[in-house]
């Protein structure tokens, strides 16, 4: 019977192994609380184990400063329980991960390189301690951020694990097989055991992780498992939330933000457009331009802090943007098109930027995902794409769009002062806008996804509906180029074309490179699977030898089972010999005890006839006998 819990956790366990394990570790002793299981079935296969340790442990353990050298000590000493090799100790101030960011993840980036791990173990990023997090969300925006790991990570997968604060899982591991292992390990950490009890608490919440398995299964690790893929595609809120198994709202900004929504037709995807602003930030005011003939007052039903801008006729795009603006109160402005969304970290995100910066602007990373209608026309998603997420090149910026509206955060003053919405574009109107926005200063770009571009097929997308080499895209393309060629010069283009250039030559070297790689995985899988073959054949062989060993076996013991009869025969017949010989010993005591009385009597007998002889009346009669005849 299904459930729908069956939905939320797995009802059964799986193994979690990789070729190599690499395990992130905050502190000394959370490699065996969390993941000692997973680290102990490597070990007994012989897979390859490598564990980092990322801070000193000088805060968790009496002995201050000297704390470090002991807690390294106890971290080898509970891995050769588990059968891993010592650990690697980067040695960063306990408590203060966060602070030494660039060192980690260089570090990080250097090992994922050098092992290509295809399983990475680390803290959920929604961990209380201050270090797992940090740890958690350095390791996600180095996967985000740093495309050279795509192709060494392509086969990898990442495990989030629970130390201090439990997950939704998605993948349950039986560890009652080596679950005493695991508690040693955790023993060795005296330091920490004399602080707090931690191997009945890893005890108890992994006896608590087996509330959905099977009676056999007495210990078990949870694991919330995904791969780089994935993580580098949505944004940190999102895996928070997928790890969590729930949404929690986002923390507001520093700065007030009105957020500039501009709509056009289409009513269900605004109402969606005005929840993720409100998941983003519950009371940033909102500034509806509708620029459609179909009214939309009842998709703001249930919002706060909105306000509605509606014309008669449609303005345009462009327009419609300028009178959002010239409607908003305060200093900083946001925007979002209908048919597009913020992740609850956007506008904290900028707005906190805009707080401690003194940039012009500000802008984020967002993905660019494809939605196509389904079976039953509802759209699904059909793929998302990392392409927003270049650092500010104004001349780059001459020559291509890389900053789209919805990633921006400007000064209202700003946005007014350089004229806003060109009025003559419908298309590529915010492209124009940000190059004629950096001529005030750059922007600064904040390399976070915090925001999603979302394209649906079959709709009035004005991006699919001029795809990249169309007509009207090219045209779209050259207006802008053609108003702005007096900022181009051949310089300029030559700078952005070497740049390109370089970056071409240089991917294209990667793309050798993988292709090398790849090259040598094919002569690998073609090896493997060469041996494998020899290794069936010798299976096979080793199971026919094993058949007939079955079968001589199986006559052997047929043999002795007839054996054992005739032994059973022979000790039945034997109880009968012994039986009539035990009877015809008595017999013979009997016959001998009757002819020693016999005996007795002849001679008694004997010795009467002599006495018999020698009387007279014996003679006398011999005489009489005689004279008769008669001897």
């Amino acid at each position: 019977m299904h459930f729908v819990e069956h939905e939320l956790i797995p009802f059964a366990s799986e193994p979690l192994l990789g070729e190599t394990l690499l395990v992130l570790a905050p502190h000394p002793d959370d490699e065996v609380i969390g993941c000692g299981g997973v680290v102990a079935h490597h070990a007994r296969e012989k897979r390859r184990i490598h564990v980092v340790v990322a801070t000193d442990g000088r805060e968790g353990a009496d002995e201050g400063s000297g704390a470090a050298p002991v807690r390294e000590g106890e971290t080898d000493a509970g891995l050769r329980e588990l059968g891993a090799p010592p650990a690697e100790f980067l040695r960063i101030p306990d408590r203060r991960l966060a602070e030494h960011g660039a060192a980690l993840r260089a570090t990080l980036r250097e090992r994922l390189l050098e092992l290509a791990p295809d399983l990475v173990v680390l803290p959920s990023p929604i961990e209380i301690h201050p270090d797992h997090a940090a740890l958690a969300r350095i390791f996600i925006e180095l996967i985000q951020q740093d495309l050279d790991l795509a192709g060494p990570l392509a086969l990898c997968r990442v495990a989030f694990m629970e130390i201090s604060q439990p997950i939704r899982p998605n993948r349950l591991v039986d560890v009652t097989d080596v679950a005493e292992a695991k508690q040693r390990a955790i023993g060795r950490h005296e330091s920490q055991q004399t602080v707090r009890d931690y191997a009945r608490y890893a005890r108890g919440l992994n006896e608590y992780r087996t509330m959905t398995l099977g009676p056999e299964s007495r210990f078990a690790e949870a694991y919330w498992l995904t791969d780089p893929q994935w993580i580098r595609t949505h944004p940190l809120s999102e895996i928070e939330n997928a790890v969590r198994g729930a949404r929690i709202e986002a923390a507001g900004g520093t700065v007030p933000i009105t957020v500039v929504v501009r709509t056009r037709n289409r009513p269900r995807l605004l109402r969606e457009a005005l929840a993720s602003i409100r998941n983003s930030s519950a009371d940033a005011p909102i500034v509806v331009v509708n620029d459609g003939e179909e009214p939309v007052a009842s998709a703001l039903e249930g919002f706060e802090s909105i306000s509605l801008e509606e014309k008669k006729r449609p303005a345009g795009r462009s327009e419609a943007m300028n009178r959002g603006v010239r409607a908003a109160s305060t200093e900083w402005i946001a925007f979002l098109d209908d048919d597009d969304l913020f992740y609850p970290e956007h506008l904290p995100t900028l707005g906190n930027a805009a707080a401690t910066g003194d940039a012009r602007a500000f802008y984020t990373d967002a993905i660019s995902a494809i939605y196509l209608p389904g079976e039953d026309g509802t759209p699904r998603s059909a793929a998302r794409l990392r392409t927003y997420a270049r650092d500010f090149d104004r001349d780059m910026l001459l020559l291509d769009n890389y900053i789209p509206l919805p990633t921006l955060l400007v000064r209202r003053e700003d946005f007014l002062s350089v004229g806003g919405f060109d009025r003559s574009f419908d298309l590529f109107e915010d492209w124009d806008f940000v190059i004629r926005l950096s001529a005030l200063g750059p922007l600064t770009r904040i390399p976070r996804i915090t925001c999603e571009i979302r394209h649906f097929g079959g709709s009035e997308s004005a991006m699919l509906g001029n795809p990249a080499g169309s007509p009207g895209y090219r045209e779209a393309k050259l207006r802008v180029w053609k108003k702005h060629s007096s900022l181009e010069d051949t310089s300029r283009v030559e700078a952005v074309f070497q740049r390109l250039k370089e970056t071409a030559i240089e991917a294209g070297s990667s793309l050798h490179e993988q292709i090398g790689r790849a090259r040598h995985l094919e002569r690998d899988v073609t090896r493997f699977e060469r041996e494998k073959e020899l290794l069936l054949a010798q299976l096979a062989e080793q199971a026919g030898l094993a058949s007939r060993r079955q079968e001589e076996s199986e006559a052997l013991h047929a043999e002795i089972a007839r054996q054992a009869g005739a032994l059973a025969e022979i000790h039945a017949d034997r109880g009968r010999l012994d039986l009539r010989v035990r009877e015809l010993e008595a017999a013979l005591e009997g016959s001998s005890r009757t002819a020693a009385e016999l005996y007795r009597e002849i001679e008694r007998l004997n010795a009467l006839l002599t006495e018999i002889y020698g009387t007279r009346a014996w003679r006398l009669h011999r005489t009489v006998e005689r004279l008769r005849g008669r001897r």
